[in-house]
């Protein structure tokens, strides 16, 4: 199975990327919603916080590691 991005334009669908199959195919083609992508770094922000994705990092055991494991990589 291959999914590729594009647009359609009204009348024809265009694909963002080079597609190599040469043989018939059946497929799917799914019309997304309109959206806005202009999110600012604000909204981003705070659908980060509210969404709870990253909530696990506040669970005693994800906090695996200590300033002990840090290696340097220094270059002479």
């Amino acid at each position: 199975m291959l999914s590729v991005q594009g647009i359609y334009d009204g009348k024809v669908l265009k694909v963002f990327d080079k597609i190599k199959i040469n043989s018939p195919r059946k497929v799917i083609v799914t019309f997304l919603e309109e959206i806005d992508d202009d999110i600012s770094s604000e909204e981003l922000h705070q659908m980060a916080i509210e969404g709870g994705a990253f909530y696990f990092l506040e669970r005693d055991e994800e906090d695996i590691y200590t300033d002990a494991d840090l290696k340097l990589n220094v270059k002479s």
